[in-house]
């Protein structure tokens, strides 16, 4: 590209200087894979070659980190999730822990013991079981869609090998001699590597269904037991529960006959309010869960990328935070290089660096990185032959 300050800049040709700042920006903060940078590179390499034409590189590039971005809120989610779910069994426990040294320095007479705290640290202890059997479902939950996905990824990569090698076979090699020879062909085209693949990924999604429905059972036999640990008056009316198993109305029925129990009470209802909270965040829990799966699924390879590198989480967050501010600038960027009353090469520069350093921007927390990058695609831009 011949350029000087007076040079009359096309389209292309600014489109080109913000997807090369972009590349930059991208590449020295490792905001994408190295093949994702790779192909942006030829991308733009093509873009420069080009004599005319639509101008898609920012589209792409856009699309490409809109995706990633997706992809890392979705792991993010998915390493949330499961970090959450510890966090409420440990404060359950913590809790459950101190009822017993309450009770350890200042017991209960029989009577009383008998008649609500027994079956109450019976039933809590359940209750801390079956949200540990929940919290493991979950992650054998993750571990098989995990498993489905490279699975399906594996199944694409042999379809697209059968799909080319079937290809080559109808051009050079298309014209057969005989049935049998036919035959293998086809034989040939139909068995490449698709077959394995095909039984795999069926079993990987067999094994996903049935973790799945472990976790929904774990799910409905938290919610059983907190029915039993709720008033019954704001009960399912489908809900129908023995009397010896109803916790709660136990406790309403001994604190009158036991006064002792009165100093337990707040503990007590501290943790029923904690049971119930537990069943409706574990409820919404799994629901992001299986949302955060799917965009995995639909996204395997980055996403196991994304797992593999950057272990320190506050690291993915600044990754996701300057993708966060990329977009809306290149969104900004793209309007600039539409514009077809900035016809030189000064004024568009001067252009570019003034929206890049737009107070109170989207992008206001990467200018000065961006104004670096935009430096160093002007050095390669103006040394082009």
């Amino acid at each position: 590209m011949n350029v000087n300050r007076n040079h009359f800049i096309s389209a292309r040709e600014r489109e080109a200087m913000i997807s090369l700042t972009a590349i930059t920006f991208i590449e020295d903060n490792a905001l994408l894979s190295t093949a994702q940078i790779d192909d942006a590179k030829k991308s733009l390499q093509a873009l420069f070659l080009r004599a005319s034409g639509e101008e898609t590189m920012l589209r792409k590039l856009i699309e490409v980190l809109k995706a990633t971005r997706h992809i890392q809120n979705s792991f993010a989610n998915i390493s949330g999730t499961l970090a959450g779910v510890s966090r409420c069994i440990a404060v359950m426990e913590e809790k459950l822990a101190d009822l017993r040294a309450e009770l350890a320095l200042k017991p209960v007479t029989p009577e009383a013991n008998t008649a609500f705290v027994g079956p109450f640290l019976s039933f809590s202890q359940e209750f801390v079981f079956m949200t540990t059997s929940f919290a493991e479902s979950l992650t054998q939950y993750l571990a098989a869609r995990e498993q489905e996905a490279r699975a399906q990824s594996m199944h694409r990569i042999a379809l697209d090998a059968r799909e080319r090698l079937r290809r080559r076979l109808s051009g050079r090699l298309a014209e057969v001699r005989d049935e049998a020879e036919a035959r293998i062909k086809d034989e040939l085209v139909t068995s490449f590597d698709y077959g394995q693949a095909e039984t795999i990924l069926e079993d990987a999604r067999f094994e996903s269904r049935a973790m799945e429905r472990n976790v929904r059972d774990n799910l409905d036999e938290i919610q059983s037991m907190c029915r039993r640990a709720m008033n019954p008056a704001l009960r399912d009316r489908i809900a129908v529960i023995d009397s010896g198993v109803d916790i709660f109305t136990r406790f309403a029925d001994a604190l009158p006959t036991y006064p002792p129990l009165e100093s337990l009470k707040s503990a007590v209802l501290e943790l029923f309010k904690l049971y119930q909270h537990a069943y409706g965040m574990f409820q919404l829990d799994f629901q992001k869960l299986s949302h955060a799966l799917e965009t995995m699924i639909d996204n395997a390879d980055v996403y196991f990328q994304a797992k593999q590198e950057d272990h320190d989480l506050s690291h993915k967050r600044d990754k996701l935070r300057k993708i966060e501010g990329l977009i809306p600038f290149l969104e900004r960027a793209a309007r600039l290089a539409a514009d077809q009353e900035m016809d030189a090469y000064s004024a568009f520069s001067r252009q570019l660096s003034a929206a890049i350093s737009e107070r109170r921007a989207l992008w206001s927390h990467i200018t000065e990185d961006l104004l670096r990058a935009k430096v160093q695609a002007e050095a390669e831009i103006s040394t082009r032959l």
